[in-house]
């Protein structure tokens, strides 16, 4: 009898914890949006606390993707067949989600990576991590599809840091299709006080 109630516990647990993005929209149109990071660091997507910058504090519910190798690991990889998916990134490195359409819907990239060591930081095992984050907002429409590319970009000293592009997926004359970056789409890069 206490297996029966654990694992009804669990089963309920597990549905209240579903992630929303996976289904279409309850509440309005929907669109197709595919998550990709190049950089083969880990990249934790989410809705963002505030529109209007990048927050470092991730909010309950807010969870739309995992992306590179811990997606493997927390078994964050879907698929919703998007046409022009890339076959070379990996499935580790590309989710597929929906998003609700006609209205402005923002997301942020939480890219992290190992920057390098230091032995004497025990609670890391030794490795320094850099954070690399970007907000996106745009407005999609129903029945669209979309690909947002989280990829490094070099500077003009140098230096490299992350960067985002937002495509929309068109069909062509000839049954294919192509990525065509969108003109109205903002990143935002400054961070919240």
């Amino acid at each position: 009898m206490k297996k029966v109630l654990l694992s009804a516990a669990v089963i309920m647990l597990s549905g209240c914890a579903q992630n929303i993005y996976l289904q279409p929209m309850v509440d309005g149109p929907s669109a197709k949006l595919r998550l990709a990071s190049v950089p083969s660091n880990n990249n934790f997507v989410g809705r963002p606390s505030n529109n209007s910058c990048i927050s470092t504090v991730t909010e309950h519910g807010s969870h739309i993707a995992t992306l590179g190798v811990k997606a493997n690991l927390v078994r964050s990889l879907s698929r919703l067949d998007m046409p022009a998916y890339d076959k070379e990134l990996g499935d580790s490195h590309q989710n597929e989600v929906y998003i609700p359409a006609g209205k402005p819907f923002s997301f942020q990239f939480n890219g992290v990576g190992i920057s390098g060591f230091s032995p004497g930081k025990a609670d890391s095992g030794g490795a320094l991590y850099s954070w690399c984050r970007k907000l996106i907002t745009f407005e999609a429409q129903e029945n669209g599809n979309y690909e947002a590319l989280y990829d490094y970009v070099e500077l003009p000293n140098g230096k490299e840091t992350c960067g985002v592009k937002l495509f929309e997926i068109i069909e062509t004359e000839n049954n294919t299709y192509k990525k065509v970056e969108m003109s109205n789409y903002e990143v935002i890069e400054n961070y919240c006080d």
